[in-house]
């Protein structure tokens, strides 16, 4: 779960690099100013991507803890030898 925490923190951190973009290029130097747009459509769309991002990352993370992502290359590497 651990790996999921992370996943949705990356994801905070990316909308709050996209948000701060926005407030320095686009709302600064523009009249676009969103005040028109009403963001209660998109809650169930914020949702579903927010617990997806959550149970991604914890999916990547017991790949990675259960030796899967791993076993593919040491299979390789001693046919190599």
């Amino acid at each position: 779960m651990g790996f999921g925490a992370i996943a949705v923190g990356i994801l905070f951190f990316a909308v709050l690099v996209m948000v701060f973009l926005y407030g320095q290029l686009i709302w600064s130097f523009t009249q676009w100013d969103l005040s028109s747009v009403r963001l209660t459509p998109f809650k169930s769309l914020a949702y579903l991507i927010l617990i997806g991002t959550f149970v991604g990352g914890t999916c990547v993370g017991l790949w990675c803890f259960s030796g899967a992502a791993w076993r593919q290359r040491a299979a390789q590497s001693r046919r190599r030898r």
